[in-house]
């Protein structure tokens, strides 16, 4: 299976008049003449809608120019290239949005507009193993993890992040497991199956279910069900941004790329089927159907639900991130305010 985030930085997809859906119409909110506008995406779940907004020309009838989708390395690069102004909107993880935006210069700085995916997705996955069942609690399948080799993508990234919040919301240790930077999925894979990792945090539904089916594991912990700490469970962990100069300068972009990610959205909830076609050929490397349509039932019943009208975004996910940011010493609570990096045009 591919991994998710994995790709070459200038990978496309294809954005052109061959593209299936609608042509020749013009959308509801659509820019007064063509625009350019840069989309950074990734392989994973949580950026399907970008995939089906090029598959069903989404962009065009909104007069948006998106001729392919550019794949950053990381987020961290992801988040340099819109601060550069070389993406013009992309799905970013909302602590890495925040840092960026405390560190940047104003204009340059990360905005968030939107919302995508208000929920956390970080899941943590162990390998076969005598591992507490389905039914038990949070603290004791996290303490199962005792003295236990846990990896995530690399040491100081959002699923190390993840991780230590985990163990605050546990009353554990950083000492108490051992933390491996594998980079990412395959490598964690094939550590797991030589036995030289327990576990691994994963960091959307998709990625972490398709590590376990891979390994013979299982999901032990999905930080977004019930039972999960609010601490963790309550992190929304994926917000739409876009460079400040840019949103301040014409929101009308921004308003167009928004309601392109709606109608991908709702396309998603009325064709699960064929939803989970397009995310099991272009994430799962079409060998994962079943992990496939588990995604979208997970993107259409528990995340899109939790989703404001036209992706806007509350106040309460922002202040529960920089209260988490706080907590782990990363930003003093206050530094990133709702006010600073979400437009007015974008609040609840």
């Amino acid at each position: 299976m591919l991994a998710v985030g994995a790709g070459s930085l200038l990978a496309a997809c294809g954005g052109g008049s061959e593209a299936a859906g609608t042509q020749g119409t013009k959308a509801a909110g659509a820019l007064a003449s063509p625009t350019p506008f840069v989309v950074g995406s990734s392989s994973g779940d949580s950026f399907l809608i970008d995939s089906v907004n090029v598959a069903q020309n989404q962009f065009a009838p909104l007069n948006l120019e998106v001729p392919k989708l550019i794949y950053p390395q990381s987020g961290v690069q992801g988040l340099q290239m819109v601060s550069a102004g070389a993406i013009d909107g992309a799905a970013m993880d909302t602590i890495g949005a925040m840092l960026s935006f405390a560190k940047s210069q104003k204009g340059s700085r990360p905005v968030i507009v939107g919302m995508r995916m208000p929920v956390n997705t970080y899941n943590m996955i162990v390998g076969p193993g005598n591992w507490p069942g389905e039914n038990a609690g949070f603290a004791e399948k996290m303490a199962a993890l005792k003295g236990k080799r846990i990896g995530v993508t690399a040491i100081g990234a959002g699923t190390d992040n993840i991780l230590n919040l985990a163990l605050k919301a546990a009353g554990m240790e950083r000492d108490d497991i051992a933390v491996v930077g594998v980079g990412q999925i395959p490598a964690a894979i094939a550590q797991i199956k030589n036995d030289r990792l327990d576990a691994y945090v994963g960091f959307t539904f998709g990625s972490g279910l398709s590590v376990a089916t891979q390994v013979g594991g299982q999901m032990l912990i999905d930080f977004s069900a019930t039972g999960t700490p609010e601490l963790l469970s309550d992190l929304q962990v994926c917000p739409l941004v876009m460079r400040e100069d840019k949103v301040e300068s014409n929101q009308d972009t921004a308003n167009a790329w928004l309601a392109a990610q709606w109608e991908a959205k709702t396309w998603i909830t009325d064709n699960r089927s064929a939803a989970a076609k397009l995310l099991n050929e272009g994430t799962f490397n079409n060998s994962a159907p079943e992990e496939a349509a588990k995604t979208i039932d997970y993107m259409v019943d528990r995340v899109f639900p939790l989703v404001s009208p036209n992706w806007k975004v509350t106040r309460s996910g922002i202040e529960h991130a920089a209260d988490v940011m706080d907590q782990l010493g990363m930003l003093p609570k206050g530094s990133v305010s709702y006010e600073d990096i979400v437009p007015p045009f974008a609040r609840v």
